[in-house]
């Protein structure tokens, strides 16, 4: 048995402009997960899901993976998961293996099954990619996680940014632009995967802002040699802020709130200069420690984003949000909403250790919720104790 754990996403600044290729968002990896047990099987693989009570049976069959039922429902980013990683392992001549693929997830609320809008499409891909990688010993690297489980979402989806798949992919606090996804797609169709893992891709920005490398070997080969010991992979260093989440009680379509502000064309250019300042500001305060500019930085990401809601006719910070970012700054942190806005969750960020109780308070005197989340400082993960598990030498 191998268990393999993505954490989910929220945005602090950039949700809007990263939709647009070339232009970064940074993201924060949060502590909770999605979680893919992957069990040896024999003749025929099995899809499960704790979300659904009908599995989905699968097989090799000559260089392709057959499946029994349509797969454009429930599991389509399971099965474009397992698609993309054993597509590699034929490009990589190792023998075919069946097993079975069994999905919890821990993003939404326990007692009602409400969303937060943490990302699970994302952090189950990332996690599925991990999973059946560990199971051939292909040794991913984070950055090669990412973009296994970036090809793979191509097959479902092209408008996703894949700043989700990003944040499980690396965890902690991570920078990002998207790839132009339209030549993401088309490179998917024409080229090996292999190629696709050591190419550049147009657009591309992916890096950790605490220090640890996208695509570091030796945490690669770290998640291996741990396999042996209970010793888990952290990242080095610590954030100079603090982030605390509170939730509006109101679900969000992101997919339709992203498809209405852009309206089938290019977000204005002034906008995203803009964003890609306060970005760009952002990433200097977290790296140099220097958070002085913190709350100016916060309230013109805010800013920015509600320009672009009224050019648009929409609605990104909803009377809610406004609440839980109003409540927050009179308790002196910055805040503003996370993501696509329009109901789902608020962040407030404030320096590491700051006290959070007045915000508690005042978040819950304005009727928002806040949620126990913090930022995860590793992004997907094989749990050693799992492979120690099933090792014959361990019960020997």
């Amino acid at each position: 048995m191998i268990l393999s754990e993505a954490p989910g996403k929220l945005y602090v600044v950039g949700e809007y402009a990263v939709v647009e290729p070339g232009h970064r968002a940074i993201l924060i990896a949060v502590d909770r997960y999605v979680s893919v047990e992957a069990r040896s099987a024999e003749e025929v693989g099995v899809l499960f899901s704790t979300a659904s009570d009908q599995p989905l049976t699968w097989r090799h069959s000559g260089n392709v993976v057959e499946f029994d039922e349509d797969t454009a429902g429930f599991y389509r980013y399971l099965v474009a998961a397992l698609q993309t990683v054993e597509r590699l392992r034929r490009e990589r001549g190792l023998e075919a293996k069946h097993y079975e693929l069994h999905v919890s997830s821990h993003l939404d609320d326990a007692a009602t099954g409400t969303k937060f809008g943490l990302g699970s499409s994302g952090a189950v891909t990332v996690a599925a990619v991990g999973a059946i990688g560990c199971i051939y010993g292909l040794n991913l690297s984070p950055e090669k996680i990412y973009r296994l489980a970036m090809i793979a979402t191509m097959q479902v989806t092209r408008t996703t940014s894949g700043g989700d798949i990003a944040a499980s992919s690396l965890g902690g606090w991570v920078s990002y632009a998207s790839p132009d996804r339209e030549w993401l797609f088309e490179a998917s169709l024409e080229r090996d995967v292999e190629d696709l893992l050591a190419i550049e891709w147009p657009g591309l920005c992916l890096d950790r802002l605490d220090g640890l490398d996208r695509d570091d070997e030796d945490r690669a080969a770290a998640y291996t040699a741990s396999f042996a010991s209970s010793t888990a992979v952290e990242s080095p260093a610590e954030s100079p802020l603090t982030v605390r989440v509170g939730w509006t009680g109101e679900p969000a379509d992101t997919p339709e709130l992203v498809g209405r502000l852009r309206k089938k064309t290019a977000l204005p250019s002034d906008l995203l200069r803009r964003s890609d300042a306060q970005v760009e500001a952002l990433e200097k305060a977290l790296t140099s420690g220097n958070i002085e500019n913190l709350s100016e930085i916060v309230a013109e990401a805010r800013t920015i984003l509600g320009e672009l809601a009224r050019q648009r006719d929409s609605v990104i910070e909803t009377p809610e949000l406004t609440a839980l970012v109003e409540s927050a700054l009179r308790s002196g942190w910055a805040a503003k909403s996370s993501g696509s806005g329009g109901g789902d969750c608020g962040i407030a960020i404030g320096p590491a250790g700051s006290d959070d109780r007045e915000l508690e308070r005042a978040w819950i005197k304005a009727n928002i919720r806040p949620l126990p989340l913090r930022v995860s400082s590793r992004g997907q993960k094989i749990l050693a104790d799992s492979i120690r598990s099933t090792n014959p030498r361990d019960s020997a």
